[in-house]
């Protein structure tokens, strides 16, 4: 009897432990998990980041999604004048409306971001997005600023992702020269080979993944 006794005890003491192995396994595997998903996110916004971006090209690319390329005009004001705290705000907000597109949405850093569009008309989209974009946000101090965007977009280029990108960085900043908001590459009249005198993160160093502030 007591030798069936211990055997019981041995038993249920090796499924307790095995049962905690798993549990900790589990628990392992889900903490990896989550720092993989992490390391695709911008920490401020919540929005994909260029590592997140690129990831998710790997998925989209047979859809030949379009690129969007989008930089901030008036942000550098809001900044100077309200402080971090309140652009970082502007940034979050600005990250919010662009979830709406029917695709993914990424940071690139600072003030500019860029989204794989999955749209029939990707003209008309991006026209609503940047109406979004210059919609007023309010900030806690009861503050009302408001910001536009120049967007450039690109069809999928059977190069890559960078290639797409560097079209779609040229056709914004074309778009930002002329002020016309919204521009889609032309080989024509975009040169993405051309420097540009921008200050801001640039999106043809696609290798680069490090999130902006």
């Amino acid at each position: 009897m007591t030798d069936h006794l211990l055997s019981g005890v041995f038993l249920v003491a090796g499924l307790a432990l095995f049962c905690w192995d798993q549990y900790r396994l589990s628990v392992a595997r889900y903490e990896l998990a989550a720092l993989q998903r992490a390391t695709l996110r911008d920490p401020l916004t919540g929005i994909a980041n260029r590592a997140g971006l690129a990831a998710a090209w790997t998925q989209l690319a047979p859809h030949r999604p379009w690129v969007v390329v989008i930089d901030l005009d008036g942000f550098k004001p809001v900044n100077d004048t309200h402080g971090h705290a309140a652009g970082d705000i502007v940034l979050t907000v600005v990250a919010h409306r662009l979830r709406t597109v029917h695709g993914v949405a990424a940071r690139l850093g600072g003030d500019e971001f860029a989204a794989l569009l999955l749209d029939s008309d990707p003209t008309h989209a991006v026209r609503h997005l940047a109406a979004a974009i210059a919609a007023p946000v309010r900030l806690p101090s009861g503050v009302v600023v408001s910001v536009t965007a120049s967007i450039g977009l690109a069809p999928a280029s059977p190069a890559g992702l960078p290639a797409a990108l560097a079209a779609a960085d040229a056709a914004m900043y074309r778009a930002k020269t002329t002020g016309t908001g919204v521009a889609v590459f032309d080989p024509r009249r975009d040169d993405h080979a051309t420097a540009d005198p921008r200050p801001a993160v640039r999106v043809r160093n696609l290798a680069s993944v490090e999130v902006g502030r």
